[in-house]
Formats: structure tokens, sequence, C-alpha cells
């Protein structure tokens, strides 16, 4: 990747990409509303299982479980910068994601507005339905090793060269298969993005969903809830949402 390409990724975008509200409109044109109620287990019945994780589930075998949350929030309908066709940004710390969310209005979605979001209505184990379909998002590129130390370097253009040789992400919206039911893109694959973390077991209040390029099984369940607020990676991005009106 060319280092001029490589800056959307990492640049700290402070203009507004939000339209105003106006009217009566519930969400502004660039972000969709994810309403319903999130249930905070879910139990699916596996129909295929390989490498410790399952890849389809039987349609309609699912019992819903738990603290049940009611859901009511526009979440922005591409990754950060939320546009489509731009490459999404990583590298950013959570407090960093928060920051550039708070900038222009927004906010980080919490746990269970963004799984509620991947799922729709119908509390789908992928935005697009019941099995994997390693066609459907970018899931399925193939590992490529990193160097953490050259990531977590003090030079710019450390960090910078690493992340590019190892990018393998794609530009916003690339995949028109992969949008849930509310018209979210990417929330599975592409990069990995944070949210606020819901459940109260988890020990940050950071807590990354959705997967990445090299991860084929991601689906809408499934926290990786393992990184605080100040770590940053190759794969990381986020998205934002707010409340609605």
């Amino acid at each position: 990747m060319r280092l001029d390409l490589l800056a959307q990724l990492l640049a700290p975008l402070a203009a507004s990409t939000a339209a105003p509200v106006t009217g009566n409109a519930v969400c502004p044109p660039d972000m969709v509303l994810v309403e319903g109620t999130h249930h905070e287990q879910v139990q699916r019945l596996c129909t295929s299982f390989k490498q410790d994780h399952c890849w389809a589930f039987f349609p309609g075998a699912v019992a819903l479980e738990m603290r049940a949350t009611p859901i009511r929030a526009c979440m922005d309908r591409y990754e950060w910068p939320n546009r489509q066709g731009e490459l999404p940004v990583v590298m950013a710390r959570f407090i960093e994601a928060e920051a550039l969310c708070a900038g222009v209005g927004k906010r980080l979605c919490t746990e269970f507005e963004w799984e509620l979001g991947c799922e729709g209505p119908a509390s789908l184990p992928f935005p697009y339905g019941h099995a994997q379909d390693p066609r459907a998002c970018n899931v399925s590129k193939p590992w490529k090793a990193v160097s953490e130390r050259k990531l977590a370097s003090n030079d710019a253009a450390v960090r910078a060269a690493e992340t590019a040789r190892v990018w393998q992400g794609e530009p916003t919206g690339t995949f028109p298969a992969c949008v849930s039911a509310f018209g979210a893109y990417d929330l599975v694959g592409n990069v990995e993005e944070w949210v606020s973390t819901s459940r109260a077991e988890w020990p940050y209040r950071s807590s990354l969903k959705g997967g990445y390029w090299s991860k084929p099984w991601a689906g809408c369940r499934g926290t990786n809830e393992s990184h605080g607020p100040l770590f940053r990676f190759y794969e990381v991005g986020f998205r934002c949402c707010r409340d609605p009106g």
C-alpha cells in the first residue's frame, strides 16, 4: 500500500461526517436506526462446526436468554470516517476513537447496540443470514505475521510502514452483501471495531467486535474483551453511534 493511502487510515479526522438532523428525522442520512430488544445471551443450534467455531446454524432454532435491554440508537452506516468508498481508519486507541466520535456530536456504540445492529430484528448469527459466507464480507484474507515491536515504535514512520505492510482492509461498502437488516455495512470483517463495554464481567470499559479481514468465522456475537483503552493495533478501527432525534 502507498503511504499516501495509509495516511487516510491514521489521520485524526476532525471534520464532521454527519449531516444535521432536521425536521422530524430520527437519524442523520449517514446513520441507520437500530431499534429493538437485545438479549445478553443467545443459544443457537450449530449445524457446521470446525476450527473450534460454528460456521452455520439451524434457521429458527434460537433461544434468547438472560437480561433483555431495549435499544434505540443511530449507528454509522460505515466504519469511521463513515464515508462510503473510503478506507477505514485503524491504529486509533479507544480513547482516541471516543474523542473523534465526540468531535462530531456522537459517541462510540455500546456492545449491546453493536450486537443488535449486526443481528437485526431476527437475531441472525451473521448480518446476512444463518451460515458463514466467505464472499459476503472481508473475512477470508490470509493472515500475515506482524511485528508488534514496530507497531509499538515511537517512530511514526516505522508504525506506518508496518501497518501498510500487513494491511488487507477494503474501502467501506466494498462488499454489498455485508450489510445488516438495519442497513449498517462491514460490521463483520474488514476492521475490528471498538465498542463501549456493556457486560459487567468484562475487565475494561473498552471491547472489540466483529473480527477483521483474516477472521473467517467472525459473526455478530463474540467479544474481544482483553484490551484496555490505550491499546491500538493495525486492524482495529471503530464506528460511531448517537441517540436518535
